[in-house]
């Protein structure tokens, strides 16, 4: 990536023109970048997937879950509010718009989340000797 496309990445999240448009059970939804909370929110709902290769299997993981729709919920409104409107979508529609929401931000950055998340959780439920 070179000095412009860079400008133009930071330039499009600063005024607002880079996001995504999902589908899922025929309804539309604008995806922003996510912020820290709404990643936060989207990961915490997502403690459960698998490692793998890339992001797609990642989150195939979790097979047929309500944490992809609220995970979803989380990316578009910072929140568990849509999840129940998401979840009338099918399990590809859900999987795919996730898939397509972390497109805006690099996979590593999320795969490490994850990976930090779950050694959090595990310091937490370790007792201390």
């Amino acid at each position: 990536m070179n000095m412009n496309q860079g400008a133009k990445i930071i330039s499009e999240s600063i005024i607002g023109t880079d996001f995504r448009t999902v589908f899922v059970a025929g309804k539309a939804y604008t995806v922003y970048p996510p912020t820290i909370h709404k990643l936060s929110g989207a990961i915490s709902c997502l403690s459960g997937v698998q490692e793998a290769d890339n992001l797609k299997d990642v989150l195939l993981s979790l097979g047929e879950s309500e944490a992809y729709s609220k995970a979803l919920s989380w990316l578009i409104a910072g929140d568990e509010n849509l999840s129940e409107e998401l979840a009338k979508g099918t399990y590809e529609e859900n999987v795919n718009a996730l898939d397509e929401a972390f497109s805006l931000i690099d996979s590593k950055v999320f795969l490490k989340a994850v990976s930090l998340a779950k050694n959090v959780s595990l310091l937490a439920a370790k007792p201390r000797l």
